[in-house]
């Protein structure tokens, strides 16, 4: 069936009639096609091109300013630039902004290398310079005045040696007459003595154990070590090689003495001269006992 009504007047019209030819009214309305997709696409490379960072010169003065950004827009919104041209200008203003980029941090590495030497130069320069002396005819305690008064370092060191005796001056790191700056170090040497034997080791060793649980005086202590085998000259250095305060040794034997037996002020110095004690040692000890 090639006919229906209209709608409005109720006359038979055409079925494909969109205006009805009795009344005038129109009967369908008439949408609009969406637009293709390339018609978005067209309208969207429109808006995109009327921005300012699409344009041309924006893109250059990117490059020249910051070029990472500039060699993005380039290749973003300028397909109308050959290739080979993009990769030359990528390559260019991509080198140049590391130089920049890496050249200043070295310059002022540069900068202040050349500050610090400079400050290093000058504080050099500023140091006073002082003459060293001969120090072998001076005791320690002279020397360290002297370094103090010189704003000098100087310290002690011992080794043994063949050809001086113990606490023989050997030498100092520095020479006499030879300038040093304030604040150097300088090191004098003295002796040992000589290397001590198997047997002086054995000796000095020996005493040390003794001494670390009985009281004795030098004398006695010598005896008690040749009696242990040792001869008399490795004994005596064994005895002689200690640190010890014969003193304090005599202080505490009288008071051993004291503790156990009653004696007089002259006996029991006596007793302890008997033990080996020098009669200085022996009066010392007894009158810090109270005697």
């Amino acid at each position: 069936m090639d006919k229906k009504f209209c709608k409005f007047c109720g006359e038979e019209i055409e079925k494909d009639a969109i205006v009805c030819p009795k009344c005038g009214r129109q009967l369908k309305v008439i949408k609009k096609e969406e637009k293709s997709d390339s018609e978005k696409e067209s309208k969207d490379t429109i808006d995109e091109s009327s921005k300012f960072y699409s344009k041309a010169w924006f893109m250059w003065v990117m490059l020249v300013f910051f070029a990472p950004v500039g060699i993005f827009l380039m290749w973003k919104f300028h397909p109308e630039m050959k290739k080979n041209t993009k990769i030359i200008l990528t390559v260019v203003f991509a080198i140049l902004f590391l130089v920049i980029a890496f050249g200043n941090n070295g310059d002022e590495t540069s900068t202040n290398n050349g500050d610090t030497s400079s400050n290093s130069r000058t504080n050099t320069v500023n140091k006073v310079k002082v003459e060293v002396i001969d120090f072998s005819g001076m005791s320690e305690s002279e020397i360290l005045i002297w370094c103090k008064e010189k704003k000098l370092n100087c310290d002690f060191k011992r080794e043994y040696s063949d050809s001086i005796e113990k606490d023989g001056y050997i030498k100092q790191s520095v020479n006499a007459t030879e300038q040093v700056t304030e604040g150097s170090k300088i090191t004098i040497t003295y002796s040992l003595g000589k290397e001590p034997t198997v047997s002086q080791k054995n000796a000095v060793r020996k005493a040390k154990e003794y001494l670390a649980v009985m009281t004795f005086s030098r004398d006695g202590l010598i005896k008690q070590l040749e009696f242990e085998g040792f001869s008399n000259e490795d004994a005596t250095y064994g005895v002689d090689n200690v640190s010890v305060d014969w003193n304090e040794q005599a202080v505490k034997k009288a008071k051993e003495y004291l503790d156990t037996m009653a004696f007089s002020r002259d006996g029991l110095i006596k007793q302890l001269e008997f033990e080996g004690f020098t009669y200085e040692q022996a009066v010392y000890g007894v009158e810090q006992n109270g005697l």
